[in-house]
């Protein structure tokens, strides 16, 4: 095994690191990323010293919840390129299957720092190429307006996965709000 390879981590380490990474993303979205570290130790039901192996510093924890994050993205944003039947509708489908994992994306939506040269840096730049891949299908195949970018989705699919508090039946309201922004993005049929 290379030294750039990380070290794969024993049964028990395995469980620890997930409880913990849940543990952070439960209360970053209840109080934010500056909660305390030993809160999330707790909440994982593990010592602060077993956060601090894994994790030696708050910039260590966020580094591992934004690359988390953008795999699940890029897995969704790879699979909406591969199945989506046009561009618009690979678009439906990476914000469908982004939603579901909403709560699992406190950061980079709620506050991560921009960092460069990081895994995160990759997977992000990573992401960015697989939406452009997506509009740039919309575009070709004429189901996107030509001034819909990559950029058009990932907000609106940014605001989408922050639940407004006041509304109930979120998820229902956010599938609303989905069509109305496919049919707005959606290049209308020559006549």
């Amino acid at each position: 095994m290379s030294s750039d390879q990380p070290k794969k981590l024993r049964s028990d380490a395995a469980v620890n690191a997930e409880r913990v990474m849940a543990a952070a993303v439960r209360a970053g979205l209840a109080e934010g990323k500056n909660v305390p570290l030993a809160q999330i130790a707790a909440d994982a039901g593990v010592g602060i010293g077993t956060l601090y192996r894994r994790y030696p510093n708050r910039e260590a924890l966020m580094e591992a919840l934004q690359v988390r994050a953008y795999r699940l993205l890029i897995a969704e944003a790879e699979d909406a390129l591969a199945a989506g039947e046009s561009g618009l509708d690979s678009v439906d489908r990476y914000l469908r299957q982004s939603f579901e994992h909403r709560d699992q994306l406190v950061l980079p939506l709620h506050g991560a720092p921009r960092t460069e040269d990081t895994e995160s840096a990759q997977l992000r730049d990573r992401l960015k190429v697989l939406i452009a891949a997506i509009i740039e299908r919309g575009h070709s195949d004429g189901t996107l307006r030509p001034e819909v970018t990559g950029l058009t989705v990932v907000r609106f699919g940014a605001m989408l996965a922050q639940p407004m508090t006041s509304v109930r039946g979120w998820a229902d309201s956010a599938a609303e709000q989905r069509a109305v922004f496919l049919r707005g993005i959606s290049n209308p049929p020559a006549r």
